[in-house]
């Protein structure tokens, strides 16, 4: 039975060695690097290549382990890099809040967790289970037997509990009282069913805001609404990693090989699952089912339909790669759309090492000639496009034509007008080098870059204002009792409002506490009149209305406590990220090539 538990939580039992390794090699490092560069710090403490290092292998191996069939290509390593980075990130930031607010975890408060409350997964392992159902004494059993699943669930126990405890200390901080969770109570069962008139301004479409009109708008808000903080700017060049015709060659070379293996007379399922690119039927050895003709890319299909039953084609490109097709005939019956029945082998045209290398040469040394050209200059001279950044703010996490790069974010922030960034590579697997044109402590969103903007809101002020009047002809040509009777006829909106409360979007409307407030100020049977708002013109009727028992809420022990631990729960979110918003990291991963 310990050895089942020990094959089972090998998972746990790998981490905890991680953790032991890192640890005890941190120690040593920390000697040995001392004075050496870091790689990057948060709250102070650094963090060296060889922490990084040791945590991309932590991430890898976790990978793998939960990706066993799938390859590692650059997408992939890269995400692993990040993940990694967030750890040691993650990591650190906990140990120092869990320091700074003085949370200690003795040794028997370790044993009591470990013996009162066993990991989820752990309670579903077969061997600690009774009639299909955790036996808590099993679970002790192995603990008193077991040194090796002892010590990996006392490690595990030993990284989580001082931040649970952190958890726990926020939460119980947060301030919450018995009238927060009465407040909670009746925002959550104070409720409308009914129906509104909503006097649509979409609806108007003789509305056009004027060139002049947007302009003067910009030019009068322009200090108000479009003045902005520090930010930076920068034109990059973007080289992508394309296959060179060499790199198709090789792989048409191995495709080539393999399909006369294949026509030889060796099994074409074995060779699927030993060289095909695609997983998904490499372990079915390569078939692909019955499929008929519109559903594969045009070069797959035109060859896969034109092969005799049993004939395997010569490698056929697509933008997949090179495939290898064994036809095993057509499976359609007389008068049916035809269909064909086949297997493949897939290999996939991925630049190579070379042509990588070859692609960040050409880079690195473009990011040379900027020390002395324009992005212009050599953008014409290489023929490419010159690619604008737009604005990045010192808070952003974004960058305009390159997505999440938290190392050139941090690049930007710092480099003066002029400089020219590292080599780095982005989401797409692109070498980027960019050098900065603006680095200024305020700046104005451009005119073109908020024109449709300022437009669309313009003509939408005018259409709500002429909606207005059209509601209030509307309310004055009937009777009020015929209003919802006669809405739809007109061209307005009827919308149900289905157990509506404080806080829920009202359709066409959103979140308003105008409306809220009058809707929840109805008794059954009610309706307002028409309500003029900055969003929109509407009528609200309440056909049920659901309040609150609060003297049931008064006597309901299970539910205040389930709405203290909601309220609480959103008060740590907050802690948590108003805690990450302000935490000081220093990312220098450009400086060591990742």
């Amino acid at each position: 039975m310990l050895d089942d538990l020990r094959r089972s939580q090998k998972v746990i039992i790998y981490i905890v060695a991680i953790i032991f390794v890192f640890g005890m090699g941190a120690v040593g490092i920390a000697e040995l690097f001392r004075t050496k560069p870091y790689l990057g710090k948060v709250a102070g403490k650094k963090i060296t290549p060889e922490m990084y290092q040791s945590k991309i292998q932590e991430v890898t191996m976790r990978h793998m382990e939960d990706n066993p069939d799938k390859p590692i290509d650059d997408g992939t390593r890269r995400q692993i890099q990040d993940s990694a980075w967030h750890e040691l990130v993650e990591g650190i930031l906990w140990d120092t809040q869990v320091k700074k607010h003085k949370i200690k975890v003795k040794e028997s408060d370790i044993l009591t967790e470990l013996q009162n409350n066993p990991p989820e997964d752990i309670m579903h392992f077969e061997a600690l289970q009774t009639n299909g159902r955790f036996d808590h004494s099993k679970y002790l059993q192995a603990l008193k037997n077991d040194p090796y699943f002892f010590i990996a669930l006392e490690e595990y126990v030993k990284s989580y509990l001082p931040r649970k405890r952190l958890q726990d200390k926020i939460k119980s901080d947060s301030g919450v009282t018995i009238d927060s969770l009465r407040a909670e109570y009746m925002k959550d069962n104070d409720k409308v069913i009914g129906k509104m008139i909503f006097f649509d301004y979409n609806t108007i479409t003789d509305v056009l805001a004027e060139d002049e009109e947007i302009q003067k708008y910009y030019d009068d808000n322009k200090e108000e609404e479009y003045k902005k903080g520090a930010a930076s700017r920068m034109q990059f060049l973007a080289f992508e990693t394309k296959p060179s015709e060499e790199d198709n060659l090789e792989v048409l070379k191995e495709a080539q090989l393999v399909r006369d293996r294949a026509a030889k007379g060796e099994d074409f399922a074995t060779l699927a699952m030993d060289y095909s690119d695609d997983p998904g039927s490499a372990q079915n050895g390569g078939s692909l089912g019955v499929f008929g003709k519109g559903q594969m890319v045009p070069e797959f299909e035109e060859a896969a339909f034109s092969l005799a039953p049993g004939e395997i084609s010569e490698p056929v490109k697509s933008d997949f790669g090179y495939h290898i097709i064994l036809s095993e005939g057509l499976v359609s019956s007389p008068g049916e759309e035809p269909q064909v029945k086949a297997s493949h082998i897939l290999f996939r045209v991925e630049a190579s090492s070379k042509t990588k290398a070859d692609i960040e040469d050409k880079a690195l040394e473009v990011q040379k000639q900027l020390k002395k050209k324009s992005v212009e200059e050599i953008a014409k001279e290489l023929e490419m496009d010159v690619m604008d950044s737009d604005w990045v703010l010192r808070d952003a996490t974004y960058i305009s034509g390159i997505g999440q790069h938290p190392v050139l974010i941090n690049w930007m922030k710092k480099a003066k007008k002029g400089h020219v960034s590292d080599v780095v590579v982005d989401q797409q697997n692109r070498f980027i080098v960019g050098k900065i044109t603006e680095n200024v402590k305020k700046h104005y969103e451009d005119f073109d870059k908020v024109r449709l903007r300022i437009k669309f809101e313009l003509e939408k002020e005018t259409k709500i204002a002429k909606a207005k009047e059209e509601a209030d002809k509307f309310a004055a040509r009937h009777d009020k009792d015929e209003w919802f009777e006669l809405a739809e006829e007109e061209g307005w909106k009827v919308y149900d409002l289905k157990n509506f409360k404080r806080g829920n979007s009202a359709p066409g409307i959103g979140v308003s506490e105008i409306f809220a407030n009058s809707a929840l100020a109805l008794n059954e049977g009610e309706m307002t009149d028409v309500i003029h708002e900055e969003k929109g013109s509407y009528v609200i009727f309440a056909e049920t209305r659901e309040r609150p028992d609060m003297s049931g809420f008064e006597e309901d022990t299970k539910l205040q406590e389930e709405l203290r631990d909601r309220l609480e729960n959103k008060a740590f979110g907050r802690w948590y990220q108003e805690m990450r918003e302000n935490a000081k990291i220093e990312d220098n991963r450009a400086q060591f090539g990742y």
